[in-house]
């Protein structure tokens, strides 16, 4: 099963390489047929789809950024916790150890 972010992360993989061929191949058409009054309505639309996109992508990674860290800092809190278990459970073993009259 594929994780939530990986989607995401490929999805903005894809726009990032379709949208820009996109809007070139649209201006290039405007510009082929001859709609001189269009290019400029179709330029401002998009710069503000990529400025919009970008903007929403800032927000999008710092997110999925400030997720990671959480992340780390609770992997690294479970990992002290289980280390922490770990040398109690050495601790038992050896008093437990020691406790034990040996058979001879």
């Amino acid at each position: 099963m594929e994780n939530k972010y990986v989607k995401e992360a490929r999805y903005w993989k894809y726009a990032a390489w379709t949208m820009p061929f996109v809007a070139l191949a649209v201006l290039i058409g405007e510009i082929i047929l001859g709609h001189k009054q269009e290019q400029a309505i179709t330029s401002m639309i998009i710069i503000a789809t990529f400025v919009t996109t970008s903007v929403f992508w800032w927000w999008w990674s710092l997110n999925k950024i400030v997720y990671m860290i959480k992340k780390s800092d609770q992997v690294l809190d479970d990992f002290v916790e289980v280390k922490k278990q770990l040398q109690e459970i050495k601790e038992n073993v050896v008093n437990r150890q020691r406790a034990e009259p040996s058979i001879d």
